[in-house]
């Protein structure tokens, strides 16, 4: 791939910052483009040559409009997630943890799938890559629990799939993936790492690890882990 264009959306801390700063060592050539929504959380980012916009990925006109600024692009990556109310029984469920998680973890990537697609060329391969998790994979939940935050995930993940049949019909040569990057320490996971007995990465090399994936893909519309494996929807 001649990677001249990249883009992260959710840039600002954790695996987007990570991905960035992979991103540049990996191909000191390439424009990179980045965004972040909080600019108190976004200094590391900042400090960073890149091109930087601050966001709202809520608010459907600007990220309109962000997209419509952009030139073709050649990677998209997508980090942008949360996991705020991890619901253990159906008795912590209420409408406003549902509908917050699927805002961030599914509406959000929907309104990107949708505005990245005029930036991708018919004539060379591209990617376009979205953050899922292991947890929204249905085969895989022998736990129970966290409703709302695997149904978005699960929901993620069928939006992709969907995506990439569309995005295909229409000539484009960008293969779509979702990727669980693995257990990784950063504000989203640390308070849940306490009982975690396998290894944890830092968000630099889960990075390095989603990069190496998403460059790998034979097919579009996967669900990937972090080493290249295939996960059960």
């Amino acid at each position: 791939m001649n990677i001249q264009n990249i883009l992260v959306i959710g840039a600002g801390h954790g695996i987007g910052l990570g991905l960035v700063q992979s991103l540049q060592s990996k191909y000191p050539g390439a424009n990179i483009y980045a965004s972040y929504r909080n600019q108190e959380r976004a200094s590391g980012l900042l400090a960073l040559s890149v091109q930087t916009t601050q966001l709202d990925p809520l608010d459907e006109e600007q990220s309109e409009s962000y997209f419509k600024s952009l030139p073709k692009l050649d990677l998209v990556y997508c980090a942008i997630g949360a996991l705020e109310h991890p619901e253990k029984s159906l008795r912590d469920l209420n409408i406003d943890g549902l509908l917050q998680a699927f805002k961030v973890n599914a509406a959000i990537p929907a309104l990107i799938l949708k505005y990245a697609k005029a930036k991708f060329d018919r004539t060379s391969p591209s990617r376009l890559i979205f953050l899922s998790a292991m947890v929204g994979s249905i085969r895989d939940n022998e736990l129970g629990g966290w409703y709302g935050y695997r149904a978005a995930k699960s929901a993620l993940n069928m939006l992709v799939k969907t995506a990439s049949i569309e995005y295909a019909r229409s000539g484009l040569q960008t293969k779509l993936a979702v990727i669980h990057p693995g257990t990784t320490e950063t504000e989203l996971s640390r308070a849940y790492l306490g009982s975690v007995k396998h290894r944890v990465w830092s968000p630099l090399q889960s990075a390095e690890h989603i990069i190496e994936v998403s460059l790998d893909l034979d097919d579009s519309g996967v669900f990937k882990n972090w080493d290249g494996t295939t996960i059960a929807w």
